[in-house]
């Protein structure tokens, strides 16, 4: 519980924007600079005494974690990368090359030409034809899915 009376940094990358509310942490671009100017004005927040009580923290975030919804959470953000552009192989190795430099992004490039040889050869060995599909969980005529989940919630 030590966590709840710092205020937290992170980078707007990996679904990180969806797992607190926007008060408790700062989001930064994925750069040196901006993570260095995320930290920094996090500090003077502290220092200024302009933050939160945790005790306030915790009956927040106590709250934000209960199984229904960190699911809602999760299935936001599986909604939301379901509907972003999957880019070919060749964009995707340009990016890689223009996004991390010509060493690493080279050596990240050669990583990711290598892991879709190795799903190629899964495939091969295990064609799509062959896997299970995964059955509908929401039961039938979707009786199990609440819309809304209610903060008294018997599955919280």
């Amino acid at each position: 519980h030590h966590c709840l009376r710092l205020q937290v940094v992170s980078t707007r990358v990996g679904g990180i924007p969806e797992v607190l509310p926007e008060d408790l942490i700062t989001l930064c671009e994925p750069t040196v600079r901006s993570l260095c100017a995320g930290l920094e004005a996090v500090i003077a927040l502290q220092r200024s005494g302009n933050v939160p009580s945790p005790a306030s923290i915790h009956a927040r975030v106590r709250n934000l974690y209960t199984w229904r919804n960190v699911a809602e959470r999760t299935e936001k953000v599986y909604d939301r990368v379901v509907g972003e552009q999957v880019l070919p192989l060749d964009r995707r190795l340009r990016r890689l090359r223009a996004h991390c430099g010509p060493v690493a992004g080279s050596i990240f490039a050669f990583v990711a030409v290598l892991d879709f040889l190795f799903l190629l050869l899964l495939q091969w060995l295990v064609p799509d034809g062959v896997m299970d599909l995964a059955v509908n969980a929401t039961g039938p005529q979707q009786q199990w899915r609440q819309e809304k989940s209610n903060k008294n919630d018997a599955y919280s």
